[in-house]
């Protein structure tokens, strides 16, 4: 199952410090997500060979009140994580016909883009652009749909920042992504993109970035996201669909904007659209196969 629920990340702060009994519980926890979500604090004991206490000790040990509060964020993380699964299987209706299905996606995703507008503020839009600017040296990562909006936004910051932008990840995944990491510093910056169900490898490289002390830009669709909380600036887009997991029309829009607005600071921004363009199109008035001296 890949999510990478709150339980998961206090488990990873803390399992080096718990006692055999509670990495006993953690380890099954990890390993079997969704089954433990499910079970009662005698049936999760039994399974791990622990005592009803032991059990109550470790969810104190992860930072929670007791069992109860301990499972009820699990479940909440099982849920996330099937919520496009079960959305898909409500969705499914023989008799609805491919215009109604395609128009009813289309007005969704105006939804989705008044929602993402409207959390915009102008703080974290011009913090997320000084960000930019200010980098020796961006790396931009996402994982599935987020894969291709990290790709956009790549393109669309390389000609106005005056560091190198590059995607990390692009060929060798996660692994290739923290080789390049590992070298990030003060003075970097990394933008990671996530959407439900979130991409396991994106929160590891969050909690790598972090400790570094590289500047973080995320975008993600809510502030209960893993993405969230560790971020400098995080942006808001909205990816509800009916039958799809997540539309990324709004977050494609989101990191469009936002190339727009570093190519609007930068001071030769202009002069770098026209000279691309120079570049790439045919002049006017030019015989189709002429050179360009007209010989």
């Amino acid at each position: 199952m890949d999510f990478y629920s709150e339980i998961a990340k206090r488990i990873a702060r803390t399992y080096s410090g718990l006692s055999t009994s509670h990495k006993r519980i953690a380890d099954f926890v990890l390993g079997s997500p969704a089954e433990s979500a499910m079970m009662t604090i005698e049936e999760l004991a039994n399974a791990c060979r622990v005592s009803i206490a032991t059990a109550n000790r470790f969810a104190k040990a992860l930072g929670f009140e007791g069992f109860a509060e301990f499972r009820a964020h699990q479940t909440e993380a099982v849920r996330l994580a099937l919520a496009p699964v079960e959305k898909l299987k409500a969705g499914r209706d023989g008799s609805v016909t491919g215009f109604d299905i395609i128009t009813s996606g289309l007005r969704q995703d105006v939804t989705n883009l008044e929602k993402t507008l409207e959390m915009l503020t102008q703080e974290r839009c011009e913090k997320a652009v000084a960000l930019i600017l200010e980098a020796e040296r961006i790396f931009t990562y996402g994982a599935g749909i987020s894969y291709h909006v990290a790709g956009i936004l790549t393109h669309g910051l390389e000609p106005f920042c005056r560091g190198n932008v590059s995607m990390i990840g692009a060929t060798g995944g996660e692994n290739a992504a923290l080789r390049r990491l590992v070298h990030a510093g003060g003075n970097d910056l990394v933008i990671l993109v996530s959407f439900p169900r979130y991409a396991t490898e994106t929160v590891e490289l969050l909690g790598v970035a972090k400790e570094r002390g590289t500047r973080i830009l995320c975008i993600t669709d809510r502030p209960a996201s893993p993405l969230a909380g560790p971020a400098d600036v995080v942006l808001y887009a909205q990816t509800e669909r009916h039958l799809l997991p997540n539309s990324g029309a709004a977050a494609f829009a989101l990191v469009d904007g936002l190339a727009a607005a570093v190519a609007n600071r930068r001071g030769e921004g202009i002069d770098i659209q026209m000279r691309l363009a120079a570049r790439y199109l045919p002049d006017v008035g030019r015989t189709p196969g002429a050179k360009p001296d007209g010989r």
